[in-house]
Parts: C-alpha cells; structure tokens; sequence
C-alpha cells in the first residue's frame, strides 16, 4: 500500500511494518525485545543485526534524508533464530560478543564535499556543492563548521586524511 502518512510521519509501508512489529534498530527497545521471549540483552541483538545474524526482515525510505535506506527488524525472526540454534552455536556467538572490546568510536579526520539543495521539496534542484573537513565518528560526520552528516548518505562524497 503505496503513499505516505502525514500523520505518523512516513510511508503507510513503514506505519504497516511498526504495527506489525517491525522496526529499525533505533527503535527497538528492551522492552520490546522482552515481550516477543527475548532473555539477552539488546545490544547482543544489536551487535547480532550488525554481524549479520539476524537480518533485516524488510526496508524502507527514510523522510528525513530523501530516500536513504532504513532497515527494519523483526524481533519474532530474533527470537526463532536464537531457539532453532543449537547450545554450542549460542554460546560461541555470546563469547564472541563479550570478547569485543568496549571501545569508544574510532575518531578519523575526513574531507569531502556534499550537494546543496534548493528549489521545493517537490522540486528539488541542485545548486552546488558543499566542501568540508570534519571527523568521522562511528557512522556521521562532524564537521568543522559545526554541521553533522551521514556518512552513508546519497549526496555526500569523503575520504580519510593523511
């Protein structure tokens, strides 16, 4: 069911996917995670998502950022997956996560550019480019100027510093 939904804010897709229990990783909660028969903790599920255990059941566009990719996830698909793994197949990925460091984000400086828009949210035009320097900082960019960035957006180009 195609359109969009002033109301809530997104696509009716996406409203269809939170009411039947999808959400992106953001968005899920402990809460949520123990009320479909989840007994570990979230951020085990979410580094299993970001390992690619558990995958993404669906996706959809963003609105905030004009048309980026927002994987959603299933809580029902984490929970049958971790019950249809056998002990050994658990216990080794639950060493492997407390085995990870606790590290805070690697800090890289960056430059690149990215598109300035004008013209009309119906209507958009593109009307130059933008350079920066900043820090790369898990998954945004922090530039000098004091804006923050995707990293992975559609309109943005950077590379490390030497």
């Amino acid at each position: 069911m195609s359109g969009y939904n002033y109301a809530e804010g997104m696509s009716n897709n996406a409203v269809a996917a939170y009411n039947n229990g999808s959400a992106p990783l953001s968005k899920i909660t402990s809460t949520w995670l123990r009320d479909v028969g989840w007994k570990n903790t979230k951020s085990f599920a979410v580094w299993l998502a970001k390992r690619g255990t558990w995958s993404a059941s669906e996706w959809h566009h963003s609105g905030g950022t004009w048309y980026n990719q927002v994987d959603f996830y299933d809580p029902d698909v984490l929970v049958e997956m971790w019950e249809d793994m056998t002990a050994d197949e658990q216990a080794v990925l639950i060493s492997e996560h407390k085995s990870q460091p606790v590290k805070q984000d690697d800090i890289k400086k960056v430059k690149g550019s990215y598109t300035l828009w004008g013209g009309s949210r119906k209507r958009p035009q593109k009307v130059g480019e933008e350079e920066f320097v900043g820090e790369l900082r898990g998954n945004w960019i922090y530039t000098n100027a004091g804006e923050r960035k995707k990293a992975t957006g559609n309109h943005i180009r950077w590379e490390y510093m030497t």
